[in-house]
């Protein structure tokens, strides 16, 4: 099958190198700029666009895809049918209605749970236990077109962001690739969504990593997993910040007083708790001071030692 590809990130990337082993001939990739990286800000490409150069499938690049020329290059390629992966841009009408059969979008979630910008993140946040991946048509409005196939995906309590997109990725694009060898060139069957059982999450931003101990010592549990890796949850302990990367709810009865939102607690000579709002104790595992590694909750202990009654803010 002729197709043109929309995608940017390594796990987009995942998707590609598939239809590409799947022997599909990939007209053209449209990725987003190339990004400065590094203390030099030296211009790098995404990973769709390296993998796509190793290939030589032309690649595209545009600061926006709603202008004439844009529109003209992307649809001059007359591919079959465009596939999404985590562009970045919304692609206009005039490009998802081009080809013959239509432009399809990997999103993951359960449509029409979850549209928007954070799937993955939202459903851990959320506390859920089950997600998926979802193949759907692209419309105008942002992830609500009709559902071509969905595949759920189980949401352990060690699953971070990171670990869940692995998931939804490998069932997501064994969902593609099997959509596609049963294609008979033409438009797949879809189903309408429900669109009054709708959700909607949005953009995570650097300023929502900052923890806030007053919350519930779940509802942090939850944000530190769904922020790891790309955005890592922070707190202030003795005016530097140190970066959280995993914990858990401890789930036994402790013999403490309690001292308040943010209160640190020795628990033994290897574990450290934090008081929540809820006065349950979230244990620290792995975690980074200002300027250093990440490390064990132990190493902490042995380098900081840091003691009962000190505070997290």
């Amino acid at each position: 099958m002729k197709i043109g590809y929309f995608g940017t990130p390594e796990h987009s990337a995942r998707l590609l190198d598939a239809l590409l082993k799947e022997g599909h001939e990939i007209v053209f990739v449209a990725t987003n700029l190339d990004k400065p990286v590094g203390r030099n800000k030296t211009l790098s490409p995404s990973p769709v666009k390296a993998l796509a150069m190793e290939h030589n499938v032309p690649v595209l690049q545009f600061a926006s895809i709603r202008n004439e020329d844009a529109i003209r290059q992307i649809n001059s390629f007359s591919a079959e049918i465009y596939i999404v992966f985590a562009y970045g841009y919304i692609i206009p009408r005039e490009i998802f209605s081009y080809p013959p059969l239509g432009t399809i979008n990997l999103h993951g979630s359960l449509l029409p749970e979850y549209r928007g910008a954070s799937p993955v993140q939202s459903a851990i946040l959320d506390g859920k236990s089950v997600t998926g991946a979802t193949i759907q048509y692209i419309t105008e409005e942002l992830d609500a077109g009709d559902i071509v196939s969905q595949v759920q995906v189980l949401i352990s309590r060690e699953d971070s962001f990171g670990s869940l997109l692995e998931k939804i990725t490998q069932v997501g694009l064994g969902d593609v690739l099997r959509i596609l060898r049963e294609s008979n060139g033409k438009r797949f069957v879809a189903t309408l969504q429900d669109h009054t059982k709708a959700t909607h999450c949005k953009k995570i931003k650097p300023e929502d990593r900052k923890l806030d101990f007053s919350q519930p010592a779940e509802v942090l549990f939850n944000k530190i997993r769904a922020f790891n890796p790309g955005y890592i949850c922070y707190t202030m302990f003795r005016e530097k910040r140190l970066n959280l990367y995993s914990t858990k709810v401890y789930a036994g009865e402790l013999e403490i007083t309690p001292k308040g939102s943010g209160v640190l607690h020795l628990l033994d000579k290897k574990t450290i708790g934090v008081e929540c709002g809820d006065s349950k104790i979230l244990i620290l595992e792995s975690l980074q001071p200002e300027n250093k590694k990440v490390m064990s909750s132990l190493d902490f202990i042995n380098g900081s030692k840091p003691q009962t009654g000190e505070i997290f803010l």
